[in-house]
């Protein structure tokens, strides 16, 4: 996994509110670390979202709206146990959140501030 995917990522989130862009990083939290073991990999649901992101369900499903029609995440299932999937971009969100975890920083400082300078590789 190259620089490119993360800087086409990193272009793209720009364009978002900062509420999409946080909400984006409870989701991939949640779809990697998530508590809940049931699911696939890469897979948060909508429970876990809900009770991690502190949006009323409302304000969330407006959020998302937004990331879907960013096309950065996809909904399946019915309500309330809808799952949410990162679209093409699933695995430049996973490598970012590899770097986080590696470099113990916060997914928040580098998605929703557009820091990804913090998660550069180290020449």
């Amino acid at each position: 996994m190259g620089n490119e995917a993360i800087k086409e990522f990193d272009s793209r989130i720009r364009l978002l509110p900062g509420a999409a862009r946080k909400l984006l990083c409870v989701i991939a939290r949640q779809a990697y670390h998530g508590s809940l073991r049931s699911k696939g990999p890469g897979i948060a649901t909508m429970p876990e979202v809900h009770e991690a992101c502190g949006l009323d369900v409302d304000g969330m499903y407006s959020v998302l709206q937004v990331l879907r029609r960013a096309r950065l995440i996809e909904l399946e299932g019915e309500y309330p146990f809808e799952e949410i999937r990162f679209a093409g971009d699933g695995i430049a969100v996973e490598e970012i959140l590899q770097r986080c975890d590696a470099g113990k920083i916060a997914i928040e400082d580098v998605v929703a501030e557009l820091r990804f300078d913090l998660i550069e590789p180290r020449a």
